[in-house]
């Protein structure tokens, strides 16, 4: 899944990143929720005192998200503060917020808003926590929600986001909207110099990034850094959207280009200039066990990325344990199609580069993608009353990414219907090229992205009113756990029953899940090198190795995200294990589904709190 639904939705959280490729949001404003006779005043007041305080910390955040201007007032015209002393005054404040939203009395409040709380405590709880045991880094510092050991690299941090920022997310539509994007501009020279500041104290305190991660984030800087103003995208971008709102006679890109020329691009080559001066003397160790109380650190980001105090060992297991399992199931679905040479992950490498699963890479060979990803929905959809009892009521369609942006955008990632039922939801592709897609991986994406992924998950909540903070402040895996269910429930579904094939894609797809368990931990607890992680990651999946490389240097900069993802599904499985134990023959699945979905965009403990109560009421009736 992308990031990109989440600017336009306030219903539901859904994280970042399924596909592994920096996110991207939409400039569409997210839809108000109107408060209900059943509010209670004062809690509303609260929220929007919470909401009000974190808009003017993450004024970013305000754009990507569309936030109301009563609740982000002038945020356009702002960029998040990030320098030492703006970090430190960050990490008071939030964690303040975390004392708020605890503070909110729950009497009078209904069972949804007591939901609502609960999960904004769990989640504000896991972000804060990284910062109250590590001076260095930055918390809210990746898409308004991860804590960063290290503010700059490759993946994200002000460098990147700042570029995404103006680019897709500051929306100009008039003259105030305009002079809003300059005065931004005006201040992010200013802002990258209190980056570099505070990644050089960080840096001198002892958390310095590995070499190899110094030299991406340094590659990413000089790519963007290398060209004219006038040929830069902060330009560029800004002069299309001028052009796009009838203000194309205006001085703004005169101004822009100035700016961007004598501080922005300076600024970019002075952090340059610095990660060039440290690389030769960074370690090459990939985990944050070596950082300052780094061990501590990673149980915080475990619990920040799983909403749940789990151990390292533990998750590392876990992972060893579903790796076993899943490779045997291959191994049978292997051999039975006739793949019998070589490792698992050997195997699947060679079904990868056999003819008869690629789509011809030309007009006719994309249509086929699209009619093939229509004919999965058609049968899924057939389904869904058989395993549903609450459907969607808005539509999703398949479309393919816009050949304007394929070059940058995700493989595929879905974006929400409108809520008023005049657009349906859509599950895009991007069909750059059909090599990316052998007919035995395309059907996961379908289920995973659209039905009974993310398009149910989120056409059932777009009717739940769910403020928009928790939009925002999301949780990854209980988001990302629901569509990891939701592929394995399509198999159940018997949509594999005739594409043997396919489901030996859906397998690789839980198996990468699976391998994510292994290394992150295993590098960031056991001490595990970049190299052995790739290594890793390419024998047992079959990855390819500019794909391992990619998909392991994000976790060395993002420690503990891609456990969720796995973490989350398997908990929404022990949950119906054990509705089906103790239900026996009065368990209704699509009682369960239902029940899940209702909550699906809470924080996992608060799932499980539901879910568990739900058994024991059912199981009592």
């Amino acid at each position: 899944m992308n990031m990109r639904l989440l600017g336009a939705v306030s219903a539901i959280a859904l994280l970042a990143a399924c596909s592994g490729e920096v996110p991207t949001v939409s400039n569409e404003p997210a839809p108000t929720v109107t408060q209900t006779k059943t509010e209670s005043v004062d809690y509303q007041d609260q929220l929007d005192a919470i909401s009000r305080a974190f808009f003017d910390e993450v004024p970013e955040s305000a754009s990507a998200y569309g936030a109301p201007a009563a609740l982000a007032p002038d945020a356009n015209r702002h960029l998040n503060a990030r320098s030492v002393a703006a970090e430190t005054a960050r990490r008071a404040r939030m964690a303040d917020l975390v004392r708020q939203i605890d503070a909110i009395d729950e009497a009078g409040l209904t069972p949804h808003q007591k939901r609502v709380k609960a999960s904004l405590s769990t989640l504000f709880q896991g972000a804060v926590g990284p910062g109250e045991l590590v001076d260095y880094g930055g918390i809210f510092a990746a898409y308004g929600v991860w804590y960063l050991p290290y503010t700059i690299n490759q993946n994200s941090g002000a460098t990147v986001e700042l570029v995404k920022l103006f680019e897709s997310q500051h929306a100009v539509n008039d003259d105030a909207s305009a002079d809003a994007y300059v005065a931004r501009l005006e201040a992010m020279g200013p802002v990258l110099d209190d980056v570099l500041a505070k990644f050089t104290s960080d840096v001198e305190a002892g958390a310095i990034p590995p070499d190899f991660i110094i030299a991406k984030a340094k590659a990413v800087i000089d790519n963007f850094s290398g060209d004219a103003a006038s040929e830069n995208v902060l330009y560029t971008s800004f002069v299309k959207k001028l052009d796009e709102a009838g203000l194309g006679d205006a001085d703004y890109a005169t101004r822009a280009e100035a700016l961007i020329s004598e501080e922005i691009l300076p600024a970019y080559r002075r952090i340059s200039a610095y990660l060039g001066s440290i690389e030769a003397e960074a370690p090459h160790d990939a985990g944050i066990w070596r950082l300052p109380n780094g061990p501590a650190l990673y149980e915080a980001m475990i619990r920040h990325h799983t909403d749940e105090n789990l151990s390292a060992d533990e998750l590392h297991q876990r992972g060893l344990d579903e790796v076993e399992r899943i490779t045997a199931e291959m191994d049978a679905l292997l051999r039975a199609e006739g793949y019998t040479e070589g490792s698992v992950g050997e195997r699947f490498a060679a079904m990868a580069k056999d003819p008869r699963f690629t789509y011809p890479d030309t007009d006719e060979g994309k249509a086929r993608i699209l009619d093939d990803i229509q004919a999965q929905l058609d049968g899924v959809n057939a389904l869904l009353p058989e395993w549903f009892g609450i459907l969607p009521k808005y539509d999703v369609v398949v479309r393919q990414v816009p050949a304007f942006s394929q070059d940058s955008a995700p493989g595929g990632f879905y974006d929400p219907p409108a809520q008023d039922g005049s657009r349906p939801g859509t599950y895009w592709i991007n069909l750059r090229s059909t090599s990316i897609w052998p007919h035995f991986s395309v059907p996961t994406l379908t289920y995973h992205e659209a039905v009974p992924g993310h398009h149910m998950q989120i056409a059932i909540a777009l009717d739940q009113e769910v403020p928009l903070m928790s939009s925002i402040v999301y949780s990854n895996s209980s988001v990302e756990g629901w569509a990891l269910y939701a592929e394995a429930l399509a198999a159940e579904m018997g949509l594999y029953d005739d594409d043997p094939f396919g489901n030996i894609g859906r397998l690789q797809a839980e198996l990468h899940r699976a391998v994510r368990l292994v290394v992150d931990t295993g590098m960031h607890a056991k001490k595990w090198s970049r190299e052995e992680a790739i290594d890793y990651m390419m024998d047992v999946e079959g990855a390819d190795e500019s794909d391992a490389v990619s998909e392991i240097e994000r976790y060395v900069v993002w420690p503990g995200q891609a456990l969720g993802y796995k973490v989350g599904m398997l908990r929404l499985q022990e949950l119906r294990a054990m509705a089906e134990e103790q239900l026996g023959d009065d368990f209704d699945i699509r009682a369960f589904h239902d029940e899940v979905l209702k909550v699906s965009s809470f924080a996992l403990p608060v799932i499980d709190e539901h879910i568990t109560g739900w058994i024991e009421e059912k199981a009592a009736q």
